[in-house]
């Protein structure tokens, strides 16, 4: 009885209960070097994978971090999901994309930073890949990172 009891509260809990959160760090664009970017010249990409095991609707926030401590806004929840045994990416073009859909602009030749955060029902498989170019394009570093949970 307790199990089943266990189970309907599960069911039952609502979309906003999400206990699973993601924080995803991303940095994309173009650096001229040194200030005001405090990054390296070069080009900085990021792919973060998101993978579930059955079918998970969920939701993303991005937010964006500015130099000196300054803080650069944030979406709106942006419902997403994916089916079971699938995966999607969330890539530069597509936080660019929701930033400017939220009214949040960068500006030309600064790359933007800050974090996707991915707020689930059900824990995920989420997982960072970052590159980076310098002279020729020519990718220089590329990392991959498992993003923890953390239970909100």
């Amino acid at each position: 009885m307790k199990k089943l009891a266990l189970v309907i509260l599960l069911i039952a809990l609502p979309a906003a209960a999400q206990p699973y959160e993601y924080a995803a760090k991303y940095l994309c664009g173009k650096s001229g070097g040194g200030a005001p970017d405090n990054f390296a010249a070069g080009l900085y990409y990021t792919s973060i994978n998101v993978h579930s095991d059955v079918k998970t609707p969920f939701t993303k926030v991005i937010t964006v971090s500015w130099p000196g401590e300054k803080f650069g806004g944030r979406t709106k929840p942006i419902p997403s999901g994916v089916d079971a045994d699938t995966s999607l990416q969330v890539d530069c073009s597509n936080i660019y994309g929701h930033l400017k859909a939220n009214g949040i602009t960068v500006p030309p030749g600064q790359p933007a930073e800050g974090f996707v955060i991915i707020r689930s029902n059900v824990a995920l498989d989420v997982v960072g890949v970052y590159t980076a170019a310098g002279a020729g394009n020519l990718v220089s570093t590329m990392h991959m990172e498992r993003v923890p949970r953390v239970l909100r």
